[in-house]
């Protein structure tokens, strides 16, 4: 079995990033030397040609590398296209150089020295761009063993398969495989040979042998794949990639034990994750989360029953006003929805199942491909057994949605511990699972509760190590006549601490360079899921009390204090701590001379959105609970009649007050901001945008505009993350 280091390359003089500008620059002296040597012999140069030669060299070069790298982004396409058409002069440079005098001179030579220090740091950064492609080509050259083909027909005779033609085998990314032509024994009858193959080949790992149908779909071909690099002891690290996605494509998790990328569909899927503590499934998740949220045509709804352990490293760089890259403000959270708890959960879940029936509505027939404007909803659940277990309303909800949701491009992924009926929801969920994945169990028998149909040809108590799985999906099974595959998923470290006890950001930067790819939720679907409180998910104290709490934030003044309709008595649902209206900020009780003038010119105050309905279906308990009592419906509605009227008798009662000149309230570039808006018209402008014109920065900006508000100069359309400023002649 051919094995190596994961750490070394092969053939390091053509990937160091030292040895190999070295081998270049002798192998170009040694060039210059030829020619010296053939000019001291008495030989005429053709000093014209080898001019010519040089600049088609320099040209082809160049143009092979732009070539190459089509697929790559524009930076580093001409980045690598840049440093080989300036290396190639370099060196040809030199070369015509000493064809016109000598190469025997300790100035030629120590130009070429010069000329390979400059250039190293340089190639340094292109092998850089380059790690991926030097990784698979590392992976294909790690398991270019080919099999003897005379050995391999030898060892299906001796197995009992008769009849099996064995073809010239290619080299793949694991290993080998050998096309196969089936005269006798037939493909299902060679699948329950692959152990006795193995044991009889002697060099090769249990599992190494995978046998799938030919590309050409006819019965008497086949492919044996053959693996030689040992994937499962490996730590593959994520790639250091945040270019936008579609779900409408498969994602990469990892590798299959074959060398090739455990790639997943997430549209119109149902996947089930299951393993034991310990297993890697939390790394699972967070390369779950990498990949959704570089798609420009999906929003993430998480339920973290952990008490957000998996959601609040995202949240956190949103959550504490972090800045990116580019030094903008993180101004709205990653993940679209996090619930952390079963009254949380099945708001969650209904909203899920609001947004599914109104699309079902609208749509005129087939399935909704996902876009920008009406993106995908990924309900993504961590310990879903603490609530398929012991929250009915929440079960009936999943079971709703698992069967309807997926022509309306809203799809579920579930992580368990484990496969059994009280932690996933039973038979009725089990069955509607496209995908399930496997890790590490204490005990064989597991396997028979994640992949029940192919429980002999698993055994979860012998993956090694952290992120090691089997993942069955049901399409590629169909497909190819293959049962669970085994892999390894890309590493993630989200451990909280460097060895040395100093923090460690690897989650929370990798939301950084992703919070503004993805989407936000379409209108349509935001009315469709506000009854269930979408609009108040960040700004209900008592509904982001986990997130202040593992954050170290304030918990806002008033807390508790709560609307009929069941949310915060503030507004601003993406609002981060410390900004306007934000959690940890809830805007205090104004004096009583507000509501006086609110009384006397009602235009002053921003239209609101109009309130949900009161009777919010039943939670089944936990927080937030209270406002289903109609006993106390009542008494919220008999304190809003009784404050309504002392509110009015007040405005009656008070005093003419006499015109005054005042100064103008408001910062020096409030009035360009006004002017803005009213050019605007009717649709307004947000306060990013307003933010970007006077070149403030946004919570300043967010602040004057509210108190202009406030004092009725400008008008607050709340719309979620599509709130504007309108001016009151455009209302």
């Amino acid at each position: 079995m051919l094995s190596r280091p994961s750490n070394h390359e092969p053939i390091p003089w053509r990937h160091g990033v030292v040895s190999t500008p070295l081998f270049t620059a002798a192998t170009v002296y040694a060039g210059g030397l030829g020619l010296g040597l053939a000019a001291d012999a008495g030989n005429a140069l053709p000093l014209g040609w080898i001019g010519v030669g040089s600049l088609t060299g320099i040209a082809a070069a160049a143009a092979s590398r732009f070539i190459r790298t089509s697929g790559q982004s524009a930076f580093r396409r001409w980045f690598h296209t840049g440093f080989t058409a300036t290396w190639t002069s370099a060196a040809y440079a030199w070369i015509n150089w000493t064809a016109h005098g000598s190469p025997w001179t300790l100035a030629s030579a120590a130009v070429v020295g010069a000329a390979t220090a400059a250039l190293t740091p340089f190639y340094a950064i292109d092998r850089g761009l380059r790690a991926e492609e030097i990784a698979a080509q590392w992976a294909a050259e790690a398991g270019t063993g080919y099999g003897d083909r005379a050995e391999w027909a030898r060892l299906f005779e001796e197995v009992g398969a008769r009849g099996v033609e064995v073809g010239k085998s290619q080299r793949t990314r694991g290993g080998y495989a050998m096309p196969l032509r089936l005269t006798s024994t037939s493909f299902e009858q060679l699948l329950t040979m692959l152990p006795a193959l193995e044991t009889r080949k002697g060099d090769i790992r249990p599992g190494a042998l995978r046998l799938v149908r030919s590309d050409s779909g006819l019965a008497s071909e086949a492919m044996l794949h053959v693996t030689t690099r040992n994937v499962l002891a490996e730590t593959i690290d994520l790639p250091d990639d945040a270019h936008p996605l579609t779900i409408r494509e498969p994602l990469t998790l990892g590798l299959l034990e074959s060398g090739e990328p455990i790639e997943i569909l997430f549209r119109q899927v149902s996947i089930m994750i299951a393993g034991m503590k310990g297993s890697g499934k939390s790394v699972l998740l967070h390369v779950i989360i990498s990949l959704l949220t570089r798609c420009t045509d999906a929003v993430i709804w998480m339920i973290d029953m952990a008490q957000g352990n998996t959601a609040k490293r995202w949240l956190r760089p949103w959550a504490q006003q972090w800045k990116d890259a580019d030094g903008r403000l993180i101004d709205r959270p990653i993940l679209d929805w996090v619930a952390t708890d079963p009254a949380e959960a099945v708001r969650l879940l209904n909203a899920a199942l609001a947004i599914t029936d109104g699309r079902a509505r609208r749509m005129k027939g087939g399935k909704i491909q996902p876009k920008d404007t009406e993106p995908a909803v990924i309900v993504l659940s961590d310990e879903n057994s603490d609530l398929m277990a012991w929250t009915p309303e929440a079960l009936k909800a999943k079971i709703r949605l698992l069967k309807k949701g997926r022509k309306a491009a809203v799809d579920v992924v579930d992580a368990v511990q484990r496969g059994t009926g009280p932690n996933t929801g039973g038979g009725e969920v089990d069955s509607q699972y496209d995908i399930a994945i496997g890790m590490r169990f204490a005990k064989k028998q597991e396997g028979q509760f994640v992949f029940p149909g192919h429980y002999q040809q698993v055994d979860l108590s012998k993956l090694p190590g952290k992120g090691a799985l089997y993942i069955l999906d049901q399409a590629r099974a169909q497909e190819g006549g293959i049962g669970p595959e085994r892999g390894k998923v890309y590493f993630a470290n989200d451990e909280d601490e460097h060895a040395d006890g100093t923090p460690r950001h690897d989650i929370e930067e990798l939301a950084v360079a992703r919070w503004d790819i993805r989407p936000d939720l379409d209108q349509a679907a935001q009315e469709d899921a506000a009854p269930f409180g979408y609009h108040e998910r960040w700004n209900d104290p008592e509904r982001i009390a986990w997130l202040l709490d593992a954050l170290g934030l304030p918990t806002p003044a008033g807390t508790g204090t709560r609307t009929a309709t069941g949310g915060a008595s503030a507004a601003g649902g993406n609002a981060a701590p410390g900004q306007a209206g934000g959690i940890g900020t809830l805007t205090p009780m104004k004096p009583i001379d507000y509501y006086i003038d609110k009384a006397k010119n009602p235009q002053a105050e921003p239209p609101q959105e109009p309130a949900a309905p009161a009777a919010e279906p039943s939670t089944g308990g936990g927080s937030g609970g209270g406002e289903d009592d109609p006993q106390v419906a009542a008494a919220i509605a008999r304190a809003l009649a009784e404050f309504e009227r002392i509110t009015e008798q007040a405005a009656e009662t008070a005093p003419e007050e006499e015109p005054s000149e005042a100064a103008p309230a408001g910062p020096e570039w409030l009035p360009t901001a006004i002017d803005a808006i009213e050019s605007a018209g009717a649709m307004g402008m947000k306060p990013a945008a307003i933010a970007e014109m006077v070149g403030r920065d946004r919570k300043t900006v967010r602040e004057a505009l509210k108190a202009a508000a406030e004092r009725g100069e400008l008008v607050y359309r709340d719309r979620g993350p599509h709130s504007v400023y309108v001016h009151p002649d455009h209302t």
